[in-house]
């Protein structure tokens, strides 16, 4: 009798479960799993939203993928991913090695770092249209002092892309900050104690201790800036709409573009399975290889 009554109560417990998990089931279930299916779908039609699709097979890909125009995309955001990528990494680590010291008022430090992040990109984008500014912008007013003249920061076509990874890398310096904080406090300290005891100076052990050791991390970043950056969006958008002349256009700028101001919903759609395949190999390619160089021996 008992094992009856257990085995009711296991079978409640379960329904009970299940009515808990389903408004998230449901929810990803019509907010995501279907409209991926239906983006599918949509990608072999041409559809201007006002007018039913029309079938149209693999000629949306085939128009694409031989398009120049496509290509320049997949360059401008390839740019941006590794300027980003370099700067935001190589900026990040030293800032948290300097903060990894308990220094007087670290934590003020680190909260200035952080707040970036936690700032709205419209707000942000609109404070780097005006300081950036080429006619009354405070960069250039301050450069003239030193007999620099006027530079088109985000109007030029050398300017716009680096001013746009500098955005992103003052941005987001403080969330991968947090993160190679929390790698460098997993490092046990007999590791440096012993470098120390050996005679070690602080380049050997940056490279022979705390790097090997921060790979996790380190490979945790990576995948993280990957797939960020090539989703980038707010940032093109509001500092430069993607010029000048198509100079900072990007990949999810362009699905904008496409559906929502030349409703060419099956052109939007092509490009964004053609931008899941690109993280998905991405992704897969940074897991595959990094056994060769990530340690796990902490």
């Amino acid at each position: 009798m008992s094992g009856k009554k257990r085995t009711s109560s296991a079978a409640n417990e379960q329904r009970w479960g299940y009515f808990f998990i389903a408004p998230q089931f449901i929810g990803l279930l019509l907010f995501a799993v279907i409209p991926v299916i239906q983006s599918l779908g949509i990608s072999f039609t041409q559809w201007n939203i006002l007018e039913p699709p029309v079938f149209a097979g693999l000629a949306n890909y085939k128009k694409l993928l031989a398009s120049a125009f496509t290509w320049k995309l997949f360059a401008n955001t390839t740019y941006f991913i590794v300027g980003h990528i370099i700067v935001t990494t190589t900026v990040a680590l030293l800032v948290a090695m300097a903060l990894s010291n308990d220094l007087r008022g670290f934590i003020v430090f680190r909260t200035l770092y952080f707040l970036p992040h936690v700032t709205s990109t419209v707000a942000i984008s609109l404070v780097w249209q005006w300081l950036f500014h080429p006619d009354y912008g405070l960069v250039n007013a301050a450069l003239a002092n030193f007999g620099i003249p006027p530079f088109g920061w985000y109007t030029s076509m050398k300017g716009a892309m680096p001013t746009l990874i500098l955005l992103t890398v003052w941005q987001m310096t403080g969330y991968y900050m947090v993160i190679f904080l929390a790698g460098l406090n997993g490092i046990s300290r007999t590791y440096y104690e012993a470098a120390r005891i050996d005679g070690a100076n602080k380049v050997q052990v940056f490279f022979k201790i705390t790097l090997p050791l921060l790979t996790p991390t380190l490979l945790f970043i990576l995948t993280m800036m990957f797939i960020g950056g090539f989703q980038i969006f707010n940032e093109p958008y509001m500092l430069t709409r993607g010029g000048p002349a198509d100079a900072t256009r990007t990949i999810v700028l362009e699905i904008y573009n496409t559906a929502f101001l030349y409703f060419r919903m099956g052109d939007a759609a092509v490009y964004s399975w053609i931008l899941f395949v690109i993280i998905f190999a991405v992704t897969l390619i940074q897991f595959k290889f990094s056994s060769r160089w990530v340690n796990y021996d902490v």
